[in-house]
């Protein structure tokens, strides 16, 4: 009789251990650790041949993309979902991820793909529930509640279908493994060979995949390098914007983002993005501005907006959202030595409007205006956008996609543009151009005064 080996998994990050451990020795965590038996494998001497290709000899007609009826959805992805892909979907609880890809699934069967929706979560009487209330007609799509992976399995090598939808991912579980679904062994093994089904059958397979308390994917970080595209649904809650973006696609470009609005039948894709963030804008407020960022492929406009008050505490209140808080301190540092603005004794709030995040350092101008004009609450030109990259000693930088932001600017009717000196600005019509070196310079150009 075969001897089981015996190894020890942590259900956190997915360390292994020949022994048992209260604490596990990588991620710290207690109690973590699980006893796992697996067989040793049984290798036979086989003769395999591999053959190579040239690239020039690759027809690409064989991967045309799957377009369904969404086009900023398809646009993300870089023009379409990719069969044989494996894409992973990730949000908070309730923020519209299953809404999303059974909307996605009507799309693509009305298209006349084969789509089956794998649920794991929900009851057929539930999922019927949700689609009559985002769909006054149900397409003709096969649905599945299911757990296990064997007879999911079953039914993808038996039946052909363009796409697949897993709901989701933590749910499944195979009976090879005797740990319970969701852990790392499950999710590892369950998401790789769902994988190999996928990409001997050309069938494109769509996770959606649950986040931990801290925002990262739960799961081991193997699952984010076994499949091609993290797409991340984010926003609040009980608000109705929600913006999807491709957090890694190796099909298109990274760090895109469509946006949605939450309605009673269904996420309803936005257009215009930037029109959409600046819906309801307060133009005689001081702290308010816009700033034009890149996302992606896409230049959209966002509002920012900050508050400075005395502050009552022995330690001023520092908050930003939609901002690193670091680069907030790094800003205020620079406009006390080089402005001589006193804010060692206030409070300072920051948030950028409609739930967006921004990493790009474009909008450190945008934070420094922001801030002059609610410590002299001094309201900031309405028509007027400003952008650019701000060094520790209070210099403007330059930074990419100058004109892309500048047309935005002027297709959202903006006038003037605040902007680092460059070289390479070309002229525009009907919207005037300010390029300064320094902060210092661009509070004169604004205020009239040092």
């Amino acid at each position: 009789m075969t001897k089981l080996k015996v190894k020890y998994v942590c259900q956190v990050c997915g360390y292994e251990s020949i022994g048992w451990f209260g604490k596990c020795p990588n991620c710290g965590t207690f109690g973590s650790l699980v006893e796992v038996k697996e067989e040793p494998s049984q290798r036979k001497e086989t003769r395999l041949e591999a053959k190579t290709y040239y690239l020039k000899d690759v027809d690409l007609a064989e991967t045309k993309r799957i377009i369904s009826n969404f086009k900023e959805f398809d646009d993300l992805l870089g023009g379409g979902i990719v069969p044989g892909s494996l894409l992973l979907l990730a949000g908070e609880p309730g923020i519209g991820k299953s809404t999303l890809l059974l909307q996605l699934a009507f799309s693509l069967q009305e298209n006349g793909y084969n789509v089956l929706y794998v649920s794991g979560e929900e009851s057929l009487s539930q999922i019927k529930y949700r689609a009559e209330r985002i769909s006054s007609k149900i397409p003709p799509v096969k649905f599945l509640a299911e757990n296990n992976l064997e007879l999911i399995l079953d039914i993808l090598n038996r039946e052909n279908f363009s796409l697949v939808i897993i709901d989701s991912i933590q749910t499944i579980y195979s009976d090879e493994f005797p740990t319970s679904p969701g852990s790392v062994v499950q999710i590892r093994e369950c998401t790789s060979r769902l994988m190999r089904v996928a990409k001997k059958k050309n069938t494109a397979l769509f996770l959606i995949g649950h986040i931990t308390k801290e925002g990262d994917i739960a799961g081991p970080k193997l699952l984010e390098h076994l499949v091609d595209v993290v797409l991340y649904l984010e926003g609040e809650r009980y608000q109705e914007l929600r913006i999807l973006r491709a957090i890694k696609n190796r099909f298109g470009p990274t760090n895109d983002l469509a946006l949605y609005e939450m309605r009673n039948d269904g996420l309803v894709e936005v257009s215009n993005v930037s029109k959409k963030l600046l819906e309801g804008r307060n133009k005689n407020i001081s702290g308010s501005l816009v700033v034009p960022v890149i996302e992606g492929t896409k230049s959209i406009l966002v509002e920012i907006q900050s508050l400075i008050s005395r502050s009552n505490t022995t330690f001023p209140r520092r908050l930003s959202i939609g901002v690193d808080i670091n680069k907030l301190a790094m800003i205020i540092a620079i406009l006390e030595k080089k402005l001589n603005l006193k804010l060692f004794d206030k409070d300072v709030f920051f948030n950028v409007i409609g739930g967006i995040k921004i990493n790009e350092p474009a909008i450190d101008l945008g934070i420094a205006f922001s801030l002059i004009s609610s410590y002299y609450d001094n309201v900031f030109p309405e028509d007027t956008v400003v952008f650019g990259e701000v060094g520790l000693g209070g210099e403007v930088r330059s930074v990419s996609n100058i004109e892309k932001r500048i047309k935005e600017a002027h297709k959202l009717g903006f006038k003037k543009v605040i902007l680092p000196r460059t070289e390479s600005i070309s002229k525009f019509k009907d919207i005037m151009l300010f390029p300064i070196s320094s902060i210092e310079e661009g509070a004169k150009i604004v205020w009239g005064r040092e």
